[in-house]
């Protein structure tokens, strides 16, 4: 199935859509219209719930192996939900930016039809995928915390449905691009969305 862009420059590839003369003002279509912000929010969630979770466990568990004495520090500072939730996007961050530059996608991204890469349609190294990832986690996420999050995030919902792009994808000269979706592909990932969304609850409910 073929990715479509409407604001990437035209790639090698003849399954690309062609870019329009100008960006493609959006913001007044139903959930962000072809720019795709809410598929976008979710693959991120998924990733970092998932991969990003998993990944966190394999340090706590290290942590603990290794450096048991400071590990009760960690575990008591990860206490607080707004420490585990920064810690956790900076443990994501390499590994994101590890995958884009070898895959131009992520276990979510895949899932949901995205991938990243220049307009040309070679991926992005190594430092032009941290760097995005970096400014996601400041620009998209809000470092983690919660209240800020809801400002940088309304911010990039605007940008993106009315420019087409997001500061982190024009400061690493990334086009991302969203495969078609099907009945098959829509069911699994709202079925992914929901089990992430029960897995942060069931979380939640044990942390108390």
């Amino acid at each position: 199935m073929a990715y479509v862009d409407p604001n990437a420059p035209s790639p090698t590839s003849g399954d690309y859509a062609q870019e329009p003369n100008a960006p493609v003002d959006q913001s007044k279509s139903f959930l962000g219209g072809q720019h795709h912000p809410w598929r976008r929010l979710f693959a991120r969630t998924v990733d970092i719930c998932t991969a990003g979770f998993a990944l966190f466990l394999l340090l706590i568990f290290a942590f603990s192996a290794t450096m048991p004495e400071q590990a009760a520090g960690f575990a008591k500072a990860i206490e607080n939900p707004i420490i585990a939730s920064v810690v956790l996007y900076l443990i994501w961050l390499p590994a994101e930016a590890l995958l884009l530059s070898l895959f131009g996608t992520t276990p979510a991204k895949w899932l949901f039809g995205i991938r990243v890469a220049h307009p040309g349609g070679d991926l992005l190294n190594f430092s032009e995928a941290l760097n995005r990832s970096f400014l996601v986690f400041i620009q998209g996420v809000g470092l983690g915390i919660p209240f800020v999050a809801l400002f940088t995030q309304l911010f990039a919902y605007r940008r993106l449905t009315k420019t087409g792009t997001t500061l982190w994808d024009t400061s690493a000269n990334a086009a991302v691009l969203h495969k078609k979706w099907g009945v098959f592909r829509a069911l699994v990932c709202t079925a992914a969305v929901f089990a992430v969304l029960i897995l942060m609850s069931a979380l939640n409910a044990a942390g108390k």
